[in-house]
This record gives C-alpha cells, sequence and structure tokens, in this order.
C-alpha cells in the first residue's frame, strides 16, 4: 500500500518537474505559437507569457514542499525523492532565473 504511494508520488513530482522545464525554458516560443504574428496581439503575448513564467516558477515552488510534506507524512526515507528533492533545487533555481529574465527582456 505504502510502496504504491511511492510510487505514484515519484511520478508526479518527475512530471512537475519536467513539466515546469520546459515551461520555464520554452514559454516565450509557446506564447508565440499560440499568439501567431498578428501585430494586435502584442499584450495578449505578454499575458500569457507572464503566466507561463509564473507557472513554472510555481511549480518549482511546489515540487519541494510536497515531497517534504510526503516524507514527513509517510515516514518515508526514499533516495529517490531526496535526488528530486536537489534535482528541483537545483533546476528549478536556473530555469526560473532564466525565464524571469526573459520575461523582464521582453516586458521592457
Amino acid at each position: 500500500m505504502i510502496t504504491e504511494k511511492v510510487t505514484r508520488f515519484k511520478f508526479f513530482v518527475c512530471v512537475s518537474i519536467i513539466l515546469a522545464t520546459i515551461m520555464g525554458v520554452y514559454a516565450q516560443d509557446i506564447a508565440y505559437y499560440i499568439v501567431g504574428n498578428s501585430p494586435n496581439t502584442t499584450q495578449i503575448y505578454l499575458n500569457l507569457l507572464t503566466i507561463l513564467t509564473v507557472l513554472s516558477v510555481g511549480l518549482f515552488v511546489v515540487t519541494p514542499i510536497g515531497i517534504y510534506i510526503f516524507i514527513k507524512k509517510t515516514s518515508v526515507d526514499d533516495l529517490i525523492l531526496n535526488l528530486c528533492l536537489i534535482a528541483d533545487i537545483a533546476i528549478g533555481a536556473l530555469t526560473s532565473v532564466f525565464s524571469i529574465f526573459v520575461m523582464a527582456m521582453i516586458w521592457g
């Protein structure tokens, strides 16, 4: 029973780290793809880029909090979860700084 919960949670953590990284690195491309190249959509593009950046940073912040709560709640000391915590903090810091920099440069 507990191993099934740990496996599901590991899957959730891996998916959230990958999704947050993709949204953080490719937020500008995703926003451009959705909005297109119309001259009247600059504000929509900026709003969409801001939303994607905030979602990416939010996922990077929520994931370690969820890992910490899960470890304390289930009393499971799993090496994979600890490695995911370290990876999330390292990848999250670099990706968040990059995506916030890109967003600030586009804002002007």
